[in-house]
C-alpha cells in the first residue's frame, strides 16, 4: 500500500509541476462568472411551459 500512496504521490506532483508550468493562457475567473450570469440571466427570459 505504501508503493501505491508513493506512486500516486509522484504522478500528482508531475501533474502539478506541469499545470503551473503551463504558459497557456486560461480563463480568468471574471470571465467564467460573466458567461455563467449570462446564462442564468438567458434562462431566466424564457418564459416556463405550462
Amino acid at each position: 500500500m505504501a508503493a501505491e500512496a508513493n506512486s500516486y504521490d509522484a504522478w500528482f506532483s508531475m501533474k502539478v509541476q506541469a499545470a503551473l508550468e503551463d504558459a497557456r493562457s486560461g480563463t480568468s475567473q471574471v470571465q467564467v462568472m460573466r458567461a455563467a450570469q449570462a446564462l442564468i440571466d438567458a434562462k431566466r427570459q424564457v418564459e416556463p411551459k405550462s
